[in-house]
C-alpha cells in the first residue's frame, strides 16, 4: 500500500528541533535512546499508543532496540521491542533490492519492457486498461514513473472494498484488474513520478517468473534473510516464520483495527512482509554496506549515483528508496515508510540505520527521529564517538 508522506516527519527535523547544545545527553546510548521513547510516550501533548525503535550505528557501538507504550489502542498489553508487525510499503525496498540482485546476476535488464517477463494474461489486462506494456520498463516500475494507476490508493475504492470483505483472499490478477477498473494511466511511461503499488506487484511477478520461485522463497534467497539473521521477517500468508514470534502489533486504518484483514490485501510486491524494527535496521545496514549485493556498484545503480544523472539533478525518488537532504543538519538520508505506521531510514554520514514503528499511525515518528539524529551528531563530536 501507498506510503504516508513521511518527508513531513523529516521536515520536523529542520523546523522544530532545538540545538544539541541545549540538551544534556549521556554516553550510555541504550539509556538515552530508551529515554527518547519513554519521553515521547509520556508527552501529554501527544496521544501516543505505542512506539518501537531500533538504531544500529557501529561508529558509536550502538545496536539498540526498545519500545514504549502498548501494542493496540485497547492498551491491554505492553508493546515489546521484538514484536513483529506488517511493514506495508516498506516491503517495496526489499522488492527493489531483489530486482537489483537479479540485475547484477544478468537475469534482468532495467531497461527491458515488463512485457518480456510478465504473463500474457497480465499483458492483456494492461492493454485493456490503455497501457502499452512494451513501453513500460522495469526501471519505470522501480522509480514510480510507469504511469500505472495505483490500485491500492489511487482512490478510496480499494480500502473500502477491503474493509467490507476483510477475509477476502486477493490475487495479483484481481489487484491489476482493480487498477484497470478504477483508474486510468497517470501519464506516459517515464513522463511523471506517480507512486504505484501496481508497478511493484508486477515487479513481484517478474521476480517469481525469473527465479521460478514463489515470492517468499525468492526474497528469502536473494536478500539473504537467513544469512543476515533476520529471523523475524517473513512474507505473511505465503510462508511461515522461521521461529515462534510474539503476537503482532495491531494495525489500524484510522480507528478501524485491520489486523485481521487477510494479508493478501497488501501483498505480491507492494507490501506483505512482516518484520521487526531490529530486522529492518539490520537489513538497511546490510544493503548499504554491501552484504546483500554481490557487486558494490549495484548500490550506486539503485541510488542513481552511477552517472545516469548529473550531480544536483538526481531525482529524490531512487529505485526503491526516497531520498531527502536536510540542509540544516547537512545530512543525506534514504528512507521509505509504510501505510500502517512504519518508517526506516539510512544516514550515510553516520552509517546509521533507524527503524521506527507506531502502533497507531501519527506524527510521533518525526519527534523520535529528530532526537535520534541530533544524538548521533552529538556522539560524533565526542572524543570516544569519532568514526
Amino acid at each position: 500500500m501507498k506510503y504516508i508522506p513521511y518527508l513531513i516527519a523529516l521536515c520536523l527535523i529542520t523546523l522544530s528541533c532545538s540545538s544539541t547544545q541545549e540538551v544534556n545527553y549521556t554516553q550510555d546510548t541504550d539509556k538515552q535512546l530508551q529515554f527518547f521513547l519513554d519521553d515521547t510516550f509520556t508527552d501529554t501533548k501527544q496521544d501516543v499508543t505505542g512506539v518501537s525503535l531500533s538504531v544500529i550505528a557501529p561508529f558509536a557501538k550502538i545496536d539498540f532496540s526498545g519500545a514504549a507504550g502498548y501494542d493496540s489502542i485497547d492498551k491491554d498489553a505492553l508493546l515489546k521491542a521484538n514484536q513483529p508487525f506488517r511493514i506495508a510499503s516498506v516491503t517495496k525496498v526489499f522488492v527493489a533490492v531483489a530486482i537489483l540482485r537479479l540485475y547484477e546476476q544478468g537475469e534482468v535488464l532495467l531497461e527491458d519492457a515488463i512485457s518480456k517477463y510478465i504473463s500474457q494474461e497480465h499483458i492483456a489486462l494492461l492493454k485493456e486498461g490503455g497501457y502499452d506494456p512494451d513501453k513500460i520498463t522495469i526501471r519505470h516500475c522501480l522509480g514510480h514513473t510507469s504511469g500505472l494507476y495505483d490500485y491500492a490508493e489511487g482512490g478510496p475504492e480499494y480500502i473500502e472494498a477491503a474493509s467490507k470483505t476483510p477475509n477476502k483472499i486477493w490475487s495479483r490478477t484481481e489487484q491489476i484488474q482493480f487498477a484497470i477498473d478504477n483508474g486510468s494511466p497517470y501519464a506516459a511511461p517515464g513522463a511523471e513520478n506517480n507512486y504505484s503499488d501496481t508497478g511493484y506487484i508486477l515487479l513481484g511477478e517478474i521476480i517469481e517468473r525469473t527465479t521460478k520461485l514463489d515470492l517468499a522463497a525468492a526474497l528469502r534467497s536473494l536478500l539473504k534473510f537467513d544469512e543476515l539473521g533476520m529471523t523475524s521477517t517473513y512474507l505473511q500468508s505465503l510462508e511461515e516464520p522461521t521461529q515462534e514470534l510474539p503476537q503482532e502489533v495491531h494495525r489500524y486504518v484510522g480507528s478501524l483495527d485491520a489486523t485481521k484483514w487477510h494479508n493478501s490485501v497488501d501483498l505480491y510486491g507492494g507490501g506483505g512482509l512482516v518484520s521487526t524494527t531490529r530486522d529492518l535496521s539490520v537489513f538497511l545496514q546490510a544493503v548499504f554496506n554491501n552484504r546483500v549485493f554481490e557487486n558494490k556498484n549495484t548500490l550506486d545503480t539503485m541510488l542513481l549515483l552511477d552517472g545516469r544523472y548529473k550531480e544536483g539533478n538526481i531525482p529524490k525518488q531512487r529505485l526503491g528508496f526516497d531520498s531527502y537532504y536536510s540542509k540544516k543538519l547537512d545530512v543525506e538520508t534514504y528512507l521509505h515508510s509504510g501505510f500502517w505506521g512504519t518508517l526506516f531510514i539510512y544516514i550515510p554520514t553516520y552509517n546509521a540505520s533507524i527503524a521506527i514503528n507506531n502502533t497507531q499511525d501519527g506524527d510521533v515518528d518525526g519527534d523520535v527521529l529528530t532526537n535520534v539524529i541530533y544524538y548521533l551528531q552529538w556522539l560524533d563530536k565526542q572524543p570516544s564517538g569519532k568514526m
